[in-house]
């Protein structure tokens, strides 16, 4: 369980910089395109870059959300149920989850196969790469509510053992 919870962390500790370098990106080249639209002429490729670019942030930064515990809960309801019933809805809700990510990979990765042969109109690349956000992000959050089903039926609680740093 342990092992489970510092790969976990790990992979979240990595997804957290693709976001910081995604975003980094992303305000250079929008900056430089208001830059250039102010000078001379525009990027024609910078606002193709910034979409994708957020939506991989949106995807990846998802399951980061997920790990930490920050997705939509409505905890004042939760608050007034005895602790059993709320470690039992909290398993319930992290395996609906692993559901609909299991169908966002399942269903992102045809998505991806059938748009490998579509370029994007500015930059050109194989839109597939866009559409592999869907998977990677869903593969994250797959395992993210897995580690906490985990941790809730085992009773495991990580930020006790200085494991995860909020």
């Amino acid at each position: 369980m342990r092992m489970l919870n510092k790969l976990s962390k790990g992979l979240n500790g990595a997804a957290e910089w693709f976001i910081a370098i995604c975003l980094g990106v992303m305000s250079v080249v929008v900056f430089a395109q208001v830059v250039c639209r102010l000078t001379s002429g525009s990027l024609p490729w910078s606002e193709e870059l910034a979409r994708y670019l957020m939506i991989y942030m949106v995807y990846v930064g998802t399951a980061v959300g997920i790990h930490k515990g920050n997705h939509i809960a409505v905890e004042f309801v939760m608050s007034l149920c005895p602790e059993k019933v709320q470690k039992l809805v909290d398993i319930l809700m992290n395996i609906l989850m692993m559901v609909a990510f299991a169908v966002l990979v399942y269903y992102g990765s045809k998505i991806v196969t059938i748009t490998m042969m579509q370029k994007s109109p500015a930059m050109q690349i194989k839109m597939g790469y866009v559409y592999f956000s869907m998977v990677l992000g869903g593969v994250f959050m797959f395992f993210d509510a897995f580690v906490n089903v985990l941790n809730a039926i085992t009773g495991y609680k990580p930020e006790e053992k200085g494991e995860i740093a909020e």
